[in-house]
């Protein structure tokens, strides 16, 4: 109390001008996050709504061409049944150059097919097929340590989940994707069904599906990709 009898003006404390600070700084702060996680959401909405168009028919070709010469390869050099071993390892092989082939063909038409949504289109395209993919090294890790004698069901079984990664992802490709799907589905049975009478691996059993599939879907993305451009 001053001699006039006013009290002396006081500063607030430290703490409360911290306080008012932190709020003055952080509500813009949160605000752009806001938007932007809105703007996230907002790409993620349009990439699962809209049709992928990074699958290049050429590509998919190749990897059709290339199922058939290793089948080829294997029937020539260890005979009609391989053994489980050096069959695997020519299948994964011809899997992760065939994946590397159609993943490089997707970053160069997803670019310029989907300016702003390359990479929401790519990672909703991909994830749709990696359970499958998945799926299938796990069968694999548990033939080889804990069922080597069921190793004649992996070819079907292998068939049937690419048909099911399809299927998945069937909503952002063409509309007769399924098709392709379906042929997946019902080799895979037919392997399981031929594979069955003596348990052995012919080579013909992943090459002769792959192929025919790889080729259809190749057919489907190029008719598809012939009546976009036509419009």
């Amino acid at each position: 109390m001053t001699t006039d009898g006013v009290a002396p003006a006081t500063s607030p404390p430290e703490s409360a001008l911290q306080s008012t600070l932190h709020c003055k700084l952080d509500k813009p702060v949160s605000e752009l996050d806001k938007a932007l996680a809105d703007i996230v959401e907002i790409k993620s909405r349009l990439a699962r709504s809209s049709e992928f168009l990074g699958l290049g028919p050429a590509a998919l070709a190749l990897t059709g061409v290339l199922a058939f010469a290793v089948a080829l390869a294997q029937t020539l050099w260890s005979g009609p049944s391989p053994a489980p071993a050096p069959y695997f390892a020519a299948w994964v092989v011809t899997a992760v150059v065939a994946t590397a082939l159609i993943g490089a063909e997707m970053l160069r038409r997803a670019d310029r097919h989907h300016v702003g949504l390359a990479d929401q289109m790519i990672r909703e395209a991909v994830l749709n097929f990696v359970p499958a993919g998945v799926a299938g090294a796990g069968l694999l890790a548990f033939v080889a340590l804990a069922a080597p004698d069921l190793a004649w069901l992996l070819p079907g079984l292998w068939l049937i989940l690419v048909s099911l990664g399809i299927f998945a992802a069937a909503r952002s490709l063409p509309r007769a994707m399924p098709l392709a799907a379906a042929w997946y589905l019902l080799s895979g049975f037919a392997v399981l069904l031929l594979a069955a009478r003596d348990h052995t691996l012919s080579p013909w059993f992943m090459g002769l599906p792959f192929t025919v599939g790889q080729f259809l879907v190749a057919a489907i993305v190029h008719r598809a990709s012939g009546a976009s451009n036509a419009h």
